[in-house]
């Protein structure tokens, strides 16, 4: 993975890149336009971006993108930044902050115990 990082608006089109691919660049910038009032050109710039960066194939013709990099792997080292920079390291305090800022609704608090439980039984296992 290229150790280079995606700047928020390159997130955007990764998005759609891992949503959606293969997917013609045409394509990303009718989705983009809407939303955010980019115009062609700069979506172009941002896909060559990611292209150099490492993230994106790109090929011929017609300017397909596919992901080089998966969601999971960028979630996870954008974790480690968040963890490292505003908590840390400490995913307890991350987890703290966001209970106490009311970020979890029932469903999710309902999720987030059967995840730890399942954790729990597997670490048992070992």
């Amino acid at each position: 993975m290229s150790s280079k990082d995606l700047q928020p608006s390159e997130l955007k089109v990764m998005n759609i890149i891992w949503d959606r691919h293969p997917i013609k660049a045409s394509e990303i910038a009718a989705l983009l336009i809407p939303e955010t009032g980019w115009s062609k050109n700069t979506i172009y710039t941002l896909i060559t971006r990611a292209v150099n960066k490492g993230f994106v194939k790109r090929s011929n013709p017609g300017f397909v993108c596919e992901p080089l990099v998966p969601r999971e792997a960028i979630q996870t080292k954008e974790n480690q930044t968040l963890l490292s920079r505003l908590y840390a390291g400490s995913a307890k305090s991350l987890f703290a902050r966001m209970m106490g800022d009311g970020s979890f609704s029932r469903e999710d608090l309902a999720d987030i115990r059967k995840m730890l439980d399942e954790a729990e039984g597997d670490s048992d296992d070992s």
